[in-house]
């Protein structure tokens, strides 16, 4: 391999975190068209490794390819986003189960921290008057949120678990993101739901953490439902 295809594939794995973290906090809503110059000068390469990012990103399902446009980030129907939770609602109350008996202190830490982060971000949204800092404050709850539900998944040591789960939640995160606001009132009932089921894997009580984690992915169905059918 040469010394300048390394570094082209080392910018296109830079330009797919950079471009896979906006999709996840909800910076790019479905629809939007994904500029490689511009998104380039963000992180400081060429047009190039953030074409190669955009297609990998196809072949997850998060963006199309449109021909004359580029890459676009796709949107999704309503029995596609059934399809998402009802694999997130398979997939997720079992990690949380999971979790619950082979977590060690270290896994508990890093959901913890994930589940603070979200609680501060909490208490900045009720504070702020500007739309602007509301909108970032969503993005990082966003991002906070995702982070939370890995680490859940990371903590019962099954590598190929995560890398299912990852993969719906990412979905559900890209399409549903704009569906329903981000608001203190909605991102404070996220948390309390978060907090049921982490206080269950603290306990080591797979039966609680199984039916919190259930009953999280089902009530972000009907949210995202409902907003999906309102628009």
């Amino acid at each position: 391999m040469t010394p300048g295809r390394h570094q082209v594939e080392t910018h296109a794995s830079r330009a797919y975190h950079h471009l896979r973290q906006k999709l996840i906090s909800g910076e790019f809503k479905p629809g939007t068209r994904l500029l490689y110059g511009p998104i380039g000068k963000e992180i400081g390469v060429s047009a190039t490794p953030v074409r190669e990012a955009a297609g990998q990103l196809a072949t997850e399902g998060m963006v199309e390819l449109v021909p004359q446009i580029g890459a676009v980030v796709r949107s999704i129907n309503e029995p596609e986003v059934q399809e998402l939770y009802e694999v997130r609602n398979l997939i997720e109350p079992f990690a949380s189960a999971r979790a619950s008996e082979r977590s060690t202190s270290e896994d508990i830490q890093l959901i913890a921290k994930e589940y603070n982060t979200m609680r501060e971000l909490v208490e900045r949204q009720k504070q702020t008057n500007s739309p602007e800092e509301s909108q970032e404050i969503a993005y990082q709850f966003n991002q906070a949120d995702h982070n939370f539900h890995l680490r859940i998944v990371e903590a019962t040591g099954n590598h190929t678990l995560v890398r299912t789960s990852t993969q719906s939640n990412i979905l559900t995160r890209v399409f549903g993101i704009w569906m329903h606001r981000q608001g203190a009132d909605v991102m404070e009932n996220t948390c309390n739901e978060h907090e049921k089921i982490f206080t269950a894997i603290q306990n080591g009580n797979a039966e609680a953490a199984h039916e919190a984690a259930s009953n999280h992915i089902l009530k972000g169905l009907q949210l995202s439902l409902q907003s999906f059918r309102e628009v």
